[in-house]
């Protein structure tokens, strides 16, 4: 957002004191960054410093929440890429196919018995 001067630091007014020192285009703007809309209608500028004020903690409030959905999503994102790549390794280049290949017994039998009940 907007770069606070040094000596903004501090309680909630310095924030207040900060925005009504933007201009009203400004302060549209920062609604729009955060998401919120701007009322309509006829506006005195220090209802729009108190939408932003508004804004601002409900962005608070909801980039908490969305980092913490967001931890989980990347983790099940790195264990989707991290099946992918197993799977991805798990099948090289096809090559010709080599009929004489040793399975073993357990599938070997299972072939047998496809073979016999066709008959």
């Amino acid at each position: 957002g907007a770069s606070m001067p040094a000596d903004a630091g501090g309680g909630g007014g310095a924030a207040g004191d900060d925005l009504s020192r933007l201009s009203v285009g400004e302060l549209k703007k920062q609604l729009f960054w955060c998401g919120a809309a701007v009322p309509s209608g006829h506006l005195e500028k220090s209802d729009l410093v108190a939408a932003v004020k508004k804004a601002r903690e409900e962005k608070a409030e909801r980039d908490k929440h969305k980092a913490a959905e967001d931890e989980q999503k990347r983790k099940q994102e790195q264990e989707k890429r991290a099946e992918k790549a197993k799977a991805d390794a798990a099948r090289p280049c096809p090559r010709p196919l080599n009929y004489e290949q040793k399975q073993d017994k357990s599938s070997q039998d299972v072939v047998d018995l496809h073979v016999l009940s066709e008959d």
